[in-house]
């Protein structure tokens, strides 16, 4: 019975590392500030409860388009595309790219790096290897071109009230370089014939799911715009889908919302003791940008996203360092190990091999945009 329990909770630290890692830093930075009811309204206000209303809203609704069958749709639609390796390639990268500024750079990798794996089921090490690490990259990058795109996105742009306008203007121009970089990695793929693959029957899609979840997807959307309030938004999603469709809520990740409260819950803490405040604050303070990807590549992005947030006013610089630096080591950006993890099971994979390919292109491409960000910024 015990080793039972035990290997039920190494195998829950393995899979919720980052949620372990949140909780642990949450309550020891508790003994500076301790927990108790004088102090619990200030804890209940570290939390940025929009943010965590928007990715409530925003999960539930991916979630949702999932369980309508457009993902399904759109990978049937993919594996009649097959030809040579470069041009899957050169497709995949386009529509990795485009659909993480919509569901999400974790969720974009889920649906289509198993597809790639199909369909470059009897291609080269090599096309299948360099084809995984381009589209990681272009979920990676493509989701730093909206609001929406990953959670440090949407924890940014809600917790300092960011400007739809200012957002676009600040990531756009590196957006515009990174999906030329994602587009020359192509480059690196063969051009070798694939054979087709049978996928069978179409995935069925349901009209009337794909049509709530579009409509609370639009309500998403406005709500990021700061057209309709964040109660409101996360009101009608949530009276909508428990009467239209209440299973969606098996399919969310609540891990994710529990890290963040974690997190904000650290992060306000550590703002309470003033040297530690002091220091963070005095290290960041002209090189946000940097110190942001660095933290990311040993930390991964969302969370540097969340600690560093407390520290400065220069969310621009905040958003550019933690988006690029999503690039660089594979817990640079935690959707960076859910391609690993899912080539990984793959039969005769070369994890080393994709390794030490995904570090150099990333690494190169996390050099490349960190110093065309310091010209153009």
């Amino acid at each position: 019975m015990s080793t039972d329990l035990s290997s039920r909770i190494r195998d829950f630290i393995k899979s919720e590392a980052v949620l372990v890692i949140a909780a642990v830093a949450a309550v020891a930075s508790m003994a500076a500030f301790p927990l108790t009811p004088a102090t619990l309204s200030t804890y209940i206000g570290y939390i940025d409860m929009r943010t965590i209303g928007l990715l409530f809203c925003l999960m539930t609704v991916v979630a949702g388009l999932g369980r309508a069958g457009l993902l399904n749709a759109i990978r049937d639609w993919l594996m009649t595309r097959v030809g040579s390796a470069r041009t899957l390639a050169f497709i995949l990268i386009n529509v990795v790219f485009i659909s993480a500024m919509l569901i999400t750079n974790d969720v974009a990798l889920i649906t289509f790096v198993p597809l790639a794996l199909a369909l470059f089921m009897q291609a080269t090490p090599r096309a299948t290897i360099a084809t995984v690490v381009a589209i990681t990259v272009a979920a990676n990058l493509g989701s730093m071109c909206t609001p929406i795109g990953n959670p440090q996105n949407i924890f940014l742009v809600s917790a300092f009230s960011m400007d739809i306008a200012a957002f676009f203007a600040t990531v756009l121009p590196v957006g515009a370089l990174s999906y030329l970089c994602c587009i020359a990695l192509t480059l690196m793929v063969p051009t070798e014939h694939l054979e087709d693959v049978n996928h069978g029957e179409a995935s069925p899609v349901h009209p009337r799911l794909l049509a709530l979840y579009l409509i609370l997807f639009a309500l998403c959307i406005a709500c990021v715009g700061h057209a309709i309030s964040w109660q409101l938004c996360c009101a009608a999603v949530a009276a909508a889908c428990l009467v239209l469709d209440r299973r969606v809520f098996m399919n969310l990740d609540a891990s994710l919302l529990v890290t963040f409260i974690c997190f904000f819950v650290f992060v306000g803490n550590l703002k309470q003791i003033g040297s530690v405040s002091s220091f963070i604050g005095g290290i960041m303070e002209g090189r946000e940008v940097l110190v942001s990807a660095l933290a990311s590549q040993i930390i991964s992005n969302v969370p540097a996203a969340i600690m560093l947030s407390g520290f400065t006013d220069n969310v621009q610089a905040l958003l550019l360092g933690t988006n690029i630096g999503g690039l660089g080591t594979p817990i640079a950006s935690l959707a960076s190990l859910i391609s690993l993890r899912i080539y990984a099971r793959m039969p005769h994979a070369q994890t080393g091999r994709y390794l030490l390919w995904f570090c150099v292109i990333n690494i190169c491409l996390l050099a490349l945009l960190l110093f065309i960000t310091f010209i153009l910024f």
